[in-house]
This record gives structure tokens, C-alpha cells and sequence, in this order.
């Protein structure tokens, strides 16, 4: 059997040293590329994280493998860089990559309802639990929702 250096450079698109360099076998939804450990039953990797493996060593396990370029395909290592889940997350707010409001997939809510919520709660005439059923959300939700907790940049 190859060895997963072996496997891994030929499913990439190299190209010059600025540009990405596109991962061409199978893919996360998220775009990021996968490739099995070893057999497959061995579970498989994220090929950014192989490329900085194969390129720099192992990656300490508080810290993520990052993209300069954004790019999930990308497993160019001159475009990887090792960062704690506070910087990961903070350069996901400064590229304006982190989904607020409707632009989050998961969200249930739209801003126009957010604001009903928080302008019925104010008139205090409708308890959370009402307003958990008529918007089809949990208790709790309601909760971070008006505390501010959650859609704070409404």
C-alpha cells in the first residue's frame, strides 16, 4: 500500500506558490477536501491538515490548521497557518465569514421577527413560552433572544 504522502500530492492541482492549490478528489459539503487515513476503515482527514503535516509536522492538538486564502479546497501550505479556536474564530469575524442572523444556515428566525419578538416582549403582554409557540422556536431561544445573548447585532 502507498503511503499517504504517495496518495496525497498526485489529487492536487499544483500550481505557482501564491495561488491555491486545489484539492481534486472527494470533498466535505463545506468544501474542504478528504482523504482516508490508510485503509478505509481507518476514518479519513482533512486534506488541509494533511498538507501542513506532510509539510511542517504534526499539528498540536489545541490548534487548527487555517487558510490565509479562505479557500477550503485549498492545500497549498504557503496559505495554512496554525491558530488557537479564538484566532480561528476571530479571523472568521475580520474576512466577515462568520454568518450573523438569516446569513447563519441554521437560523429559524428572519430579523424582521427577532425584532417582533423582543417589541411584544417589551410591551409585557405575551410570556416567552407564548412567544416560543408562535414563533416556533425553544424557550430558551426566545430567552437569549432578548437578553441580547443572541442576533445581538439586531
Amino acid at each position: 500500500m502507498k503511503s499517504l504522502e504517495e496518495r496525497f500530492w498526485p489529487k492536487v492541482n499544483i500550481r505557482g506558490p501564491d495561488e491555491c492549490w486545489s484539492w481534486m478528489a472527494g470533498k466535505m459539503s463545506e468544501g474542504y477536501g478528504v482523504i482516508t487515513k490508510g485503509r478505509y476503515d481507518e476514518g479519513k482527514r482533512r486534506a488541509h491538515r494533511v498538507a501542513w503535516e506532510l509539510t511542517h509536522g504534526p499539528i498540536p492538538d489545541d490548534l487548527h490548521v487555517c487558510h490565509h486564502c479562505d479557500n477550503p479546497g485549498c492545500v497549498n501550505p504557503a496559505h495554512l497557518f496554525l491558530g488557537t479556536d479564538a484566532e480561528n474564530m476571530a479571523d472568521s469575524v475580520r474576512k466577515g465569514r462568520s454568518a450573523r442572523g438569516e446569513r447563519n444556515k441554521h437560523a429559524k428566525l428572519t430579523r424582521e421577527q427577532v425584532m417582533l419578538i423582543r417589541e411584544e416582549h417589551a410591551q409585557g403582554n405575551i410570556t416567552h413560552m407564548e412567544l416560543a409557540t408562535k414563533f416556533d422556536v425553544t424557550f430558551g431561544n426566545i430567552g437569549f433572544i432578548i437578553r441580547g445573548e443572541t442576533w445581538r447585532h439586531i
